[in-house]
């Protein structure tokens, strides 16, 4: 991609101030890092424009059209810095009894044009602050690391037809905060929450049933079990964070296995892990999105045959699975062993 223009602007709301800083070329190779680092970036949430008078918008698609003037681009990138401003001074007044803040760092801006596919996008980026010392004069001075990519909240706008009614963007954001997607860019997510929620929770649930198919390992369970506790234990879901978080490094519970059956389980869990990496592309959900469990909560629902008209119904997660529920055999006799925490029923059963 050729840079056509960039910018650099550190937002910062206690001082009600934008202060530009100048971009040499050597910055031209960090963007073009930047740009790459975020197109690679699983976690992605899909997001269109509500209307092309919007103040985005409308200052991107000015700034395509008069990209030969650089006062007007630098007034228009201005403008939309200004109104990141605005939004994150909201934003903090809301939160401010939270013992919550705003990250205070800088928003990186630019016009691109990719010859490959013959189209413009358009780079929205918050990048985090550091301080270091200059050792010119051992002073303190803030800004962002060439080498550390820490990146709190992204936009990438497709400008393939300029002249569109429609415009998409691809959003990354570290947080569930709402003021960078609707706030600040004022954009309409693709799917909603609860859709992206239902199928997420079918996607995970399909896939490690195919992948346990003709094994009945508790494996299964104890994943399952885990998905679940994160859809119920988080607010906010990073899919790639969450897969790789509970597989990436899980290892088969069953202590009567062969190394070489330990080694087989282990390397079906890492295929399941891949496949369900792949999912939300193959079922159109979004990589980042806010859990409406209600929206699972029958799904979540699982009964398990135990004799002849006995079922055990489980329902949410179960913190300490492995201590709450358990096979047992005794003198060739099998039996599940659950406790209880209910009186009336444990004294039911004390035949």
């Amino acid at each position: 991609m050729t840079i056509i223009h960039k910018s650099i602007r550190i937002i910062d709301y206690e001082a009600q101030q934008v202060a530009p800083r100048e971009t040499p070329e050597a910055f031209d190779a960090y963007v073009a890092e930047l740009i790459n680092h975020i197109s690679n970036n699983a976690s992605v949430r899909e997001y269109k424009t509500h209307s092309n008078a919007t103040e985005v918008i409308g200052c991107v698609l000015a700034i395509c059209a008069n990209q030969d003037d650089e006062d007007f681009v630098f007034d228009k990138m201005n403008i939309m810095a200004h109104r990141l401003l605005l939004k994150e001074t909201e934003a903090q007044r809301q939160i401010h009894r939270t013992n919550t803040t705003v990250q205070k760092g800088s928003l990186i801006q630019a016009l691109l044009f990719d010859e490959v596919e013959e189209r413009y996008v358009y780079l929205l980026a918050k990048v985090e602050h550091t301080e270091w010392v200059d050792d010119s004069d051992f002073t303190f001075k803030t800004g962002f690391s060439k080498d550390k990519k820490t990146i709190w909240k992204s936009c990438l706008f497709d400008l393939s037809n300029l002249a569109a009614d429609v415009f998409y963007a691809k959003i990354y954001s570290d947080t569930k905060a709402q003021y960078w997607s609707n706030g600040f860019l004022e954009l309409y997510e693709m799917n909603s929450d609860e859709s992206n929620t239902q199928r997420a929770f079918r996607a995970i649930d399909a896939t490690l049933g195919h992948g346990f198919r003709g094994v009945t390992r508790p494996d299964h369970t104890i994943i399952r079990n885990h998905f679940i506790g994160y859809f119920k234990n988080n607010e906010y879901i990073d899919y790639p964070l969450m897969v790789n978080s509970i597989l990436e490094n899980y290892q088969p519970v069953d202590t009567d296995l062969t190394p070489e059956e330990v080694r087989t389980i282990s390397e079906k869990i890492q295929s399941i892990r891949i496949k369900l990496l792949e999912q939300p592309e193959k079922k159109k959900f979004d990589s980042q999105f806010n859990v409406v469990n209600s929206a699972i909560n029958a799904r979540i629902k699982r009964v398990y045959p135990i004799n002849d008209g006995i079922d055990l119904k489980v329902t949410r997660d179960i913190p300490n699975l492995s201590s709450t529920i358990r096979s047992i055999e005794e003198n060739g006799v099998r039996y599940i062993k659950v406790r209880t925490n209910n009186d009336e029923t444990y004294r039911q059963f004390r035949f």
